[in-house]
């Protein structure tokens, strides 16, 4: 209404009594548009003889809006110079500049443009304020420029040489003309589609029928010239005709219950071309049985299809789930000579006969005839085919065969006849060194007439090797024995090939000891940290070797019994930083005015408060020191008073903690455990280190305890979390993971240093030393 208003002042019409009702419209009410009018208005008015005053620049319009409307016309100048038009999108930009808004800000407030904007706009596009909609006018210029390039349009057959899309379009204005715009029948008039033309049009698309004629001819063909519709995948376009695409439209037709004719045509052409099971088995069925025709034909190509480096791992999948398959596919088996006795008995004859010749088979064969063995490195390739990925992949599938049904894979037959070891159980870097010196010294025999084994001419680095292998000859596996006998390497010669033990050199043990006996006088003790240098002497190092030595069970009892003498806990079953911290808090208690707990740093009282509170976790040597400082579970530390505390509210930890105790029955999850969104396995850690800090609450240690007394172990967490997952494990009746049998193997065998309650855990679950 104010718009109104603003032209009919600025025209300067209406009447006296219009006029006096337009002033009264209150200040406040007033647009700076119909402000601006009417003070033009008065002003001419009261115009004298020398003309109107100079008029200032109106309210509203200001330069930056003028500035803004120059550069939207000079980009919509440009965009109408390339494509002819300002039909633009919503969404259309030239260069950085949003020309589709704001052409469509243009159109939506055509009413308030002032005269001069609009017609700047409509000398770019006469179009380009329409009474109809944007995408009706983008349509029609893509049917104007079909028109430009390809000549006239042919509405009475249907549109045939334009896109499916403006086929349809045209024919779609045809059949609604007469509810056109009359300026829209003009434009449809100057690509050729009058009255007339619209009456005589037909539509674009072509009958169903016709269109089911075509698949199905190009499906007949297809099957002629490949053999089978399976082979037709989804992007397959065969003579200009999309037959995968359409193939598997059909397929989907087959789910309803009225199947229309047509697919009872692709029955007779194909009877297989909708299996009930999936089509990348139908394929390589149907190449194999190609293949095997091709061969007994004597027709075989050289070389080998697409694929085919897979088909011995296919057929090892058939002849071990013969049972699982469906009763056609085993039938479809049959026809290529897998029946279920061939399958159980003798399968690795029936991928013989099949791809004895396939790509993979017969490149093992080709390297092991060059190298005599199958321990390729996983990139090794031989002609362009990739063998080295291709024996791990079969080295899987043997070791999932085995795990899963205990049986053999059907491949490994083959391969084992070209190789016994081609998939052994230690490493094939082993493998490929042994077979390295076997074929030197085999080489190296044959050329000596003396019989000797020839290893003595061995390259260094075999040779480093091959004493490696006597050196280690206890630990090796009983097939790797075998496999050095074969060289002749046996145990007797293993054990005179291993060097002379290293002897210590003279006096290094004396100046040791003598070294370790000046520390001990000195400090109490020879816990010494690892970085200790007394004298020019490493003795942190050697002490550490010694412990080393000594839990492995390699340390003499002469030297051990030295070392006891000097300190009797030099080695103690707990960790060295525990003992380090005893002999710091020995000393310190020592030195302290007072009884020895009193007067001591609060680091000390904090370690010595995290033992009272731990006490029935410690080891009973632990314990024995702690008494002979006058520390019980029960004894008061002299600690300055600690300030008054606030009361906080209770962490939700505690009760996430408690729900997954109810559900687990134990609170060592891993440290990324989440409970229901909360970071349970991060809150327990940060309250273990609090505890170790002896900064952690006693109502919140006392409710962690209840929930599970071993929450805070004063072993390593990792064993402990390990040892839940075996008791789980055997309480659920399940098979051992092989991970976990090598850890209750490795308890055993350290039985003697575990803590005493780690052994009671072990108890309980069956593991004893």
């Amino acid at each position: 209404m104010f718009a109104w208003t603003y032209l009919c002042i600025r025209t300067g019409g209406g009447s006296g009594d219009a006029e006096q009702r337009l002033w009264q419209v209150p200040l406040a009410l007033r647009p700076r548009p119909l402000a601006d009018g009417l003070a033009g208005y008065q002003r001419r008015q009261t115009a004298g003889p020398e003309g109107l005053p100079a008029q200032k620049r109106l309210r509203g319009h200001s330069v930056h809006a003028d500035g803004a409307f120059a550069a939207g016309l000079a980009h919509a100048r440009t965009y109408a110079a390339r494509h002819g038009h300002l039909a633009t999108r919503r969404d259309t930009r030239v260069g950085s500049f949003s020309l589709g808004k704001w052409v469509h800000n243009q159109q939506a407030h055509a009413l308030a443009l002032p005269e001069e904007k609009a017609a700047a706009l409509k000398e770019v596009d006469p179009w380009w304020n329409i009474p109809w909609s944007v995408k009706w006018q983008r349509s029609y210029y893509r049917a104007r420029d079909h028109v430009r390039r390809h000549g006239p349009l042919n509405a009475a057959d249907g549109f045939p040489d334009t896109h499916v899309l403006t086929g349809e379009w045209l024919y779609l204005q045809c059949t609604d003309y007469g509810s056109l715009h009359p300026e829209q029948r003009r434009l449809l008039a100057d690509i050729g589609i009058t009255a007339q033309v619209a009456g005589s049009a037909r539509p674009r698309r072509t009958s169903r029928t016709a269109g089911i004629d075509k698949a199905v001819a190009c499906a007949r063909v297809f099957v002629a010239e490949h053999g089978c519709l399976a082979l037709a995948t989804k992007n397959v376009s065969y003579q200009g005709f999309l037959l995968g695409k359409w193939l598997a439209a059909q397929r989907c037709l087959t789910r309803r219950q009225d199947e229309p004719a047509h697919l009872q045509v692709l029955d007779a052409i194909d009877v297989w071309w909708n299996p009930p099971w999936p089509l990348a088995w139908q394929r390589t069925w149907h190449r194999i049985r190609a293949h095997a025709q091709d061969r007994r034909q004597g027709a075989a190509e050289e070389g080998w299809p697409d694929g085919s480096d897979g088909w011995a791992t296919w057929l090892s999948v058939q002849c071990t789930g013969y049972r699982q398959l469906h009763p056609q596919q085993q039938h479809l088996l049959a026809e290529i000579g897998i029946t279920a006795e061939t399958a159980a008995t003798r399968p690795h004859e029936i991928i013989a006969r099949l791809c004895g010749t396939g790509p993979g088979l017969a490149h093992a064969r080709m390297y092991a005839a060059a190298h005599g063995h199958l321990a390729t490195p996983q990139k090794a390739c031989l002609e362009g085919f990739a063998l080295g990925r291709w024996l791990s992949e079969q080295r899987r599938q043997a070791r999932e065969q085995l795990r899963s049904t205990g049986g053999t894979w059907p491949v490994s037959t083959l391969l084992a006849a070209l190789d016994p070891w081609w998939n052994p159980t230690w490493s094939l870097e082993w493998q490929r060194n042994w077979s390295r010196v076997r074929k030197r010294s085999e080489s190296a025999s044959a050329a000596d007439s003396s019989g000797g084994t020839g290893i003595e001419d061995l390259e260094t680095e075999l040779a480093g090797w091959l004493r490696h292998q006597c050196t280690s000859y206890g630990r090796l596996h009983p097939g790797q024995h075998r496999l050095l006998t074969e060289m002749g390497i046996t145990a007797d010669m293993a054990r005179a090939a291993q060097p002379p033990a290293p002897r210590a050199e003279p006096g290094l043990l004396d100046t040791a000891l003598a070294q370790a006996r000046v520390y001990a006088a000195e400090y109490g003790h020879i816990a010494a940290p690892a970085s200790t240098v007394l004298d020019g002497f490493p003795l942190g190092k050697w002490l550490a070797w010694q412990r080393r030595r000594a839990r492995q069970g390699r340390l003499s009892p002469t030297r051990a019994e030295a070392l006891t003498m000097i300190d009797p806990w030099w080695n103690p079953p707990w960790p060295l930083q525990w003992q380090q911290a005893y002999h710091r808090l020995r000393t310190a208690a020592t030195g302290a005015d007072g009884p020895p707990v009193t007067n001591l740093p609060r680091g000390l009282c904090r370690w010595i408060r995290v033992q009272q509170e731990s006490w029935e976790h410690l080891h009973p040597g632990q314990q024995d020191l702690l008494t002979a400082l006058g520390i019980t579970p029960h004894a008061a530390v002299g600690e300055r008073p600690a300030p008054a505390t606030r009361s906080y509210p209770a962490s939700p930890g505690l009760d996430h903690a408690h729900a997954y105790a109810a559900r687990h029955g134990h609170l060592t999850p891993d440290k990324h455990t989440r409970h229901d969104g909360f970071p349970l396995g991060r809150w327990l850690c940060q309250q273990r280190r609090k505890a170790r800090a002896g900064a952690l609450s006693p109502t919140t240690a006392t409710v962690l305890t209840s929930l599970d007394p071993w929450w805070n172990p004063p072993w390593p967490y990792t064993w402990h979390r390990t040892w839940q997952q075996y008791r789980t494990t055997i309480n659920g009746n399940e098979t051992l993971p092989r991970a976990l049998q090598h850890w209750a193997n490795a308890q055993r065998s350290q039985w003697s240093t575990l803590h005493p309650h780690q052994q009671q855990l072990l108890t309980h679950t069956g593991i004893t030393g």
